[in-house]
């Protein structure tokens, strides 16, 4: 058993991290508040949704930017954690950290059947061949017809313009939603996930695209069925040669394959309540590693939950092969994050204990040794969250921001402003 010493130290650090994390959002607050003097302008721009409506807040100038090439990847994660942490502050507070922008169309889609949710990101180059893709949908066997919500996670390119322009053109019903906070993947489809007024939802990402058939199909398959999800075939296809590579989401739905490996991808047609009842996409896989296991921790939650899924034989989208792809990053703390796994989703991994391999590793990887039993596995991941709590606590205090934040009071002791 690992010692109650190292036990209270461990929760000693995590405290000082939060801790830290809250000094770093009250302190970028209050040097825009002083430099920059905001002035908050609030538009009521009304959505109904399930009897509620939300107030979009905009502010200008905007906050304060650093340049990411300027951070490691360490600090990077830092800054989603403290960014999710401001918008969940902000929603306390009573104000939604994003405008809307629809167009006609979405105003007189009261009641619409699929809700495709399209996460954006400096997709400038991809985003119109998406949207257009889902324009050409045939809607003769959906009733209600679609909605497209268009969460854009604070793109820095010309993403969001392109998709305002394309809307107001458009006669599918859009909406525009424009983040205040980058807080990611996770974050942005849970956004689309609260706004969509629809009990089906589409999951796409900017730079992919579907077939007309594609929501139709899947539909057709859901509507009278007890599934969480169904899912088409994939084929994925390289950007510069538009050449086809393979295909995914092509297996039927096991549990046991998925505890394995992930073999699913996004793009599928969910139930939303059944997502919104499993708490949507997980936000905290930043804090053990970097984006791209969202849909693999989603697909493992609702087969944890016990709810089944199904596959439609046949290709209904397909899914780019590019550089700009975060899966080169992804991979980098697969290891770490089928760890953590190990701990979330220890049902599924009891129930398939005798599987050789668990979360894309063999279970001699995720041991550290292959003689190592569960239990010291488990005094050694709390031993690893010790140390990377220290990690953490080391990287903000070198960050751009806790420096900023030391000149700021130090700035502010010299005018006698300090409290």
């Amino acid at each position: 058993m690992i010692k109650a010493k190292e036990q209270s130290q461990l929760i000693v650090n995590q405290t000082k991290l939060n801790s830290r994390h809250s000094d770093l959002l009250a302190n970028q607050t209050e040097l825009n508040n002083e430099y920059l003097q905001p002035q908050l302008i609030l538009n009521y721009n009304h959505v109904n949704h399930e009897k509620t409506f939300y107030k979009s807040t905009q502010l200008e100038p905007q906050p304060v930017k650093i340049k990411d090439s300027n951070l490691t990847i360490d600090e990077k994660r830092l800054l989603y954690i403290s960014r999710l942490k401001a918008a969940k502050l902000f929603e306390e507070m009573g104000n939604y950290p994003w405008n809307l922008q629809s167009n006609s169309a979405y105003d007189r889609c009261d009641e619409p059947c699929i809700s495709v949710i399209i996460t954006l990101y400096n997709y400038s180059e991809y985003i119109s061949e998406c949207l257009e893709s889902v324009a050409q949908t045939d809607l003769a066997n959906i009733p209600g017809g679609i909605e497209v919500l268009v969460i854009d996670d604070c793109s820095t390119d010309n993403s969001a313009n392109l998709v305002a322009e394309y809307l107001q053109q458009s006669q599918l019903p859009i909406c525009l939603v424009s983040k205040w906070f980058n807080t990611g993947l996770a974050d942005a489809r849970n956004v689309g996930l609260r706004l969509s007024r629809s009990p089906y939802v589409f999951i796409l990402d900017a730079d992919n695209w579907i077939y007309p058939n594609c929501l139709p199909v899947l539909y057709e398959t859901i509507k009278y069925s007890r599934h969480a999800a169904v899912y088409g075939e994939i084929q994925k296809f390289d950007n510069q040669t538009r050449q086809e590579i393979n295909r995914i989401s092509c297996y039927d739905w096991d549990v046991h394959k998925l505890v394995k490996q992930p073999y699913i991808d996004a793009m599928a047609l969910f139930d939303k309540n059944i997502l919104l009842k499993l708490g949507g996409y997980s936000t905290e896989l930043i804090e053990y590693g970097w984006f791209g296991w969202d849909d693999y921790d989603l697909w493992l939650k609702i087969a944890q939950s016990n709810y089944s899924c199904k596959l439609v034989p046949t290709v209904l989208s397909h899914y780019r092969v590019h550089s700009e792809s975060m899966i080169h990053t992804t991979n980098k703390y697969a290891l770490n994050i089928a760890k953590y796994f190990c701990h979330k989703f220890n049902k599924l991994a009891k129930k398939y204990h005798s599987s050789d391999m668990w979360f894309g590793f063999p279970k001699s990887e995720i041991y550290l040794e292959l003689n190592l039993s569960p239990q010291q596995n488990q005094t050694n991941f709390i031993l690893q969250e010790l140390q990377y709590a220290y990690a953490q606590i080391a990287a903000m205090e070198s960050s751009k921001f806790w420096k900023m934040r030391n000149q700021w009071l130090k700035v502010k002791k010299i005018l006698g402003l300090a409290k």
